[in-house]
């Protein structure tokens, strides 16, 4: 209970500091050569539209195929989250060569739509990066993630399941290339230093993707379209890599303010709640949308 609640508060307070231009400006000041703004409108380094764990407040609805024991081919993944900078610093108006401190907190829940939405599990993220957006069209991030998982207690009233305490601190290194005018190729290699289960994880993954962000063209200027494909790898899993991908319409009144996302969410792979995913395969297609601060 006490995990849930810390997650719950990391996100109430992303969320609720991601409005703090508004209410106070846009508040920056001079160190040497370089300008630091607090509270940036603005993030350097990408977000991974096609990572279905990254940290976002969204709601699927669709069918899935999964080898998990006793749930139906029908769910609900509803999560909360979001990423948000604190600081940025760069040389003057000079927008590349700049260094931001980004934090990051979400929860991931599944729910089983025919069985009463029984919970089945839910895994909790939070994290921190430090980025670098260089001149030209090179981003680079380091940073932390904790990732804790964790069995709906629906599920083990009826099934039995124990937790196996599947948790993950993990250091990682990002690294993305824009090219060909709103596209992006990225990867980045993590490596755990504590695992809640020493006996079955392992301390090496991997990620990566390519993706599309198109310009706001459509609907006087208010939408455009985005698509995306996510590769994960684990050691613990033989490196089997877990592919999703996403597409669909992302929509704007103010590119300061909320963004929507409409779209289709598609996965094959490993069990995408940490607490299955050493044990179970499964496929799922979503249709959702997604909210942005």
């Amino acid at each position: 209970m006490k995990n849930i609640i810390l997650y719950i508060f990391v996100i109430a307070f992303l969320c609720t500091h991601a409005y703090a231009e508004d209410k106070f400006g846009d508040p920056s000041f001079e160190m040497g050569s370089r300008l630091v703004e607090l509270i940036p409108g603005d993030q350097n380094y990408p977000i991974y539209v096609a990572d279905p764990r990254r940290p976002r407040t969204h709601a699927g609805i669709g069918y899935i195929d999964s080898d998990i024991p006793e749930i139906s081919n029908s769910i609900v993944n509803l999560d909360a989250g979001t990423r948000f900078t604190l600081l940025k610093m760069h040389k003057g108006s000079e927008s590349a060569n700049t260094f931001s401190l980004d934090i990051e907190g979400g929860l991931f829940a599944r729910f089983d739509l025919v069985n009463s939405f029984d919970n089945i599990g839910w895994d909790g993220r939070f994290g921190a990066y430090i980025n670098w957006e260089r001149y030209g069209p090179v981003v680079i991030r380091f940073g932390y993630r904790h990732l804790s998982s964790h069995v709906g207690d629906e599920y083990v009233k009826k099934t039995g399941r124990r937790r196996i305490n599947y948790d993950r601190d993990d250091l990682r290194i990002g690294l993305g290339y824009r090219f060909a005018n709103n596209a992006l190729v990225y990867v980045e290699p993590s490596y755990a230093f504590h695992l809640g289960n020493t006996s079955r994880q392992d301390n090496p993954a991997v990620e990566g993707g390519i993706q599309y962000q198109g310009p706001y063209k459509m609907w006087k200027g208010s939408t455009g379209l985005y698509t995306g494909l996510h590769v994960s790898s684990y050691d613990e899993n033989g490196w089997n890599p877990s592919i999703s991908g996403q597409l669909g319409l992302k929509i704007k009144r103010d590119p300061e303010k909320i963004k929507l996302r409409v779209g289709f969410e598609g996965y094959v792979g490993r069990a995408i709640i940490g607490e299955y995913a050493l044990d179970y395969d499964e496929s799922y297609l979503t249709v959702g949308f997604s909210v942005e601060y």
